[in-house]
């Protein structure tokens, strides 16, 4: 009988592991050119301090992530992107004589669908 109640408590810390998704990616922002004053970004409503040399290393849970603009009458979403786990997304800010966009880019992997949108 303890056997049986153990055998039923593992399997439901089991299923309660698979279901329950951790872990985190970095992310990796630059921008070009790096000499430029770059404008306040976000990812999702966190807030990225200012990038030393134009570029930054962040921390984030795995998922979809936004990065935002600060503009006049709020936040633009420049692009959305996926972070993965255990994985560098780079994104990198062109604003060279036109409106910011993004091209998004992950080292040590094969899979090209970084940015969505």
């Amino acid at each position: 009988m303890r056997a049986r109640g153990a055998a039923a408590a593992l399997a439901i810390l089991a299923l309660a592991a698979c279901t329950r998704e951790g872990g985190s990616g970095y992310v990796e922002i630059k921008t070009v050119p790096s000499t430029a004053r770059a404008p306040a970004l976000y990812i999702d409503a966190d807030r990225i301090e200012a990038l030393k040399s134009g570029t930054t290393v962040l921390r984030q849970p795995i998922g979809t992530a936004k990065l935002q603009l600060d503009a006049d009458g709020g936040k633009i979403t420049l692009c959305q992107f996926v972070v993965k786990k255990n994985r560098i997304t780079t994104v990198t800010v062109s604003s060279l004589d036109r409106p910011p966009r993004c091209q998004c880019g992950r080292t040590g992997s094969g899979d090209p669908r970084t940015c969505i949108g």
